[in-house]
């Protein structure tokens, strides 16, 4: 297949197999000039696509004879959309080579692909473009936004880059001082309240590995939002377990009959502000008073312990956790202050579940993006 106007390059696109990974890995460096794996990129790329338990890689790729110029990629992903299981394509990692820019290759790549998603029961696929690319998946491959990414941000030591800001390093530690005492205002108080209403503490702690009971908790969580992924144990072992030169932070909290009530998968990352903290994913079971305050508490006392700036998460306007995370002083960040402004959007295939396209139906974390 070719869309190249004449007197240019041509190409022609065709399915990945297997050794291609090693081109795929080139590309990537060198469209987004950073190694795809913090050390090891190929054992990033095999756990990113060969080791995925969801469903089959669908890769198209885009050569120019023997050199790849091109690639649309979708990481399967198991949905639950009002109560209905299915099969979802996550887009990512799409690529062209500078040197073959307005040859079509990302329109012709992408619909390549889309058309094998369909073949193999795919009913959408959904991704977070940012704000150079949103417009082309609107207007070539007809996708949909469905809202700006839903981030909420708490400040928890923003003295030295207040300080840093206004020119002023001197005040640097005294106004850390007091930003400390006014971020933990919101959580001292939610605690207080919870304890006039009966409600005590629960048990927060770290744990290793994600095990069988992630399954039962999924089952007594999954009809919580409209439209998530599916975390089942298969899947949580898969992305935060296995994920090649990951440095994750999992805490649990357990109720008071010793039951698993939820848990919240933490990474850590150095951005201008400071060391940031991102709430990766969080599964709570609501039936359980208490849990997701506790769970939220300890959160933000491993981000303090670590001297983390902010710390982050995820909740559109649907989300059953979004109030919590208010009451605790995650604020929406507005989109003119985003790092890299990303919008969440989708394409849904046929005649499939437009629920998709609502953004009140979805619950989204960090980890649904991939970036850490």
């Amino acid at each position: 297949m070719s869309d190249s106007e004449p007197g240019s390059p041509r190409w022609t696109i065709a399915d990945y197999v297997d050794g291609d990974e090693g081109r795929i890995v080139a590309l990537f460096e060198r469209v987004f000039a950073k190694p795809m794996g913090a050390s090891e990129s190929l054992d990033h790329w095999r756990w990113k696509f060969a080791a995925n338990p969801v469903g089959p890689k669908v890769i198209e790729l885009v050569w120019d004879g023997e050199q790849l110029v091109g690639q649309y990629a979708i990481s399967p992903r198991r949905l639950v959309c009002n109560g209905e299981r299915q099969l979802a394509a996550l887009s990512l990692d799409t690529m062209t080579d500078p040197d073959y820019g307005r040859q079509g290759i990302f329109t012709a790549s992408a619909e390549a692909s889309y058309a094998r998603l369909i073949d193999n029961g795919f009913t959408c696929v959904y991704g977070f473009p940012n704000a150079n690319s949103i417009h082309g998946f609107e207007k070539r491959l007809d996708w949909r936004v469905v809202m700006p990414t839903p981030v909420l941000v708490k400040a928890l030591d923003v003295g030295e880059f207040v300080a840093d800001k206004l020119g002023r390093p001197g005040l640097g530690p005294l106004l850390s001082v007091a930003s400390r005492q006014v971020s933990r205002a919101p959580s001292l108080v939610d605690a207080l309240a919870a304890r006039l209403r009966g409600i005590e503490a629960l048990t927060v702690g770290e744990f290793e590995q994600f095990e069988a009971w992630a399954d039962g908790l999924w089952t007594r969580c999954q009809a919580q939002h409209g439209a998530w992924v599916i975390r089942d144990h298969e899947f949580l072992a898969w992305r935060y377990d296995a994920r090649p030169e990951s440095d994750y932070l999992r805490l649990r909290v357990d109720g008071p009959d010793g039951e698993v009530a939820g848990y919240a998968v933490l990474a850590f990352a150095e951005r201008e502000q400071g060391l940031c903290a991102f709430v990766m994913d969080l599964l709570v079971d609501l039936e359980i008073p208490g849990a997701l305050a506790s769970l939220l508490h300890g959160v933000e006392q491993h981000a303090r312990d670590r001297g983390c700036a902010f710390a982050s998460a995820m909740a559109g306007p649907g989300s059953r956790y979004r109030q919590a995370l208010l009451r605790q002083a995650y604020l929406p960040l507005p989109e003119r202050l985003f790092p890299q402004e990303l919008y969440f959007g989708a394409r849904v295939f046929g005649d499939g579940d437009q629920a998709l396209l609502q953004p009140e139906r979805w619950q989204l974390s960090w980890g649904d993006i991939d970036v850490l």
